[in-house]
């Protein structure tokens, strides 16, 4: 497996891989439609080819015998969330790896990758229900610093702010 700074045609792998996994990092009641809706309006290959053309975000993917397996979004000017040791600081936006390849070491090597070039913190939210992605960062040196709320639709959702100092 290796990672590598993503190009435009990854896009399609991205939203597979997002389509896929979305679901998996919100609460089990969160409604289908719901689910559909975000997905439709925020993780389609468009929305990725957005991503590739804006100058503060950097997207790369993880690749296993040429398939995209996995694919990470850090933004540099993401909005403030009045949370003081989270704002000012880049976000993790995105850290999604195919569900086949959980607990293989994949997330890992992606996380990794990310945060090299990174000089100082990172922030990223997650589900406040997402135990196994909760372990995961803070394994990784995250703490919870905050909550804020994620719209899915019309379902609102509590997520933690986690914030790490590289």
């Amino acid at each position: 497996m290796r990672v590598r700074p993503a190009i435009i045609g990854d896009t399609e792998g991205m939203s597979r891989i997002a389509k896929a996994t979305f679901s998996l990092a919100c609460p089990a009641d969160t409604p289908v439609e719901e689910l559909e809706r975000y997905i439709s309006e925020n993780l389609t290959a468009r929305c990725f080819q957005i991503a590739l053309d804006t100058s503060s975000q950097v997207v790369r993917v993880l690749e296993k015998a040429g398939d995209i397996v996995g694919f990470s979004l850090v933004d540099y000017e993401p909005d403030q969330l009045n949370i003081p040791l989270a704002d000012g600081i880049p976000e993790l936006r995105r850290c999604y790896v195919d569900s086949k390849h959980h607990g293989t070491g994949a997330a890992q090597l992606l996380l990794t990758a990310t945060l090299t070039g990174i000089s100082d913190r990172i922030r990223l939210m997650v589900n406040d229900q997402n135990a196994r992605a909760i372990g995961f960062y803070q394994r990784n040196g995250f703490l919870t610093v905050g909550e804020t709320s994620f719209q899915c639709g019309d379902d609102v959702h509590r997520d933690l702010v986690m914030v790490r100092e590289l």
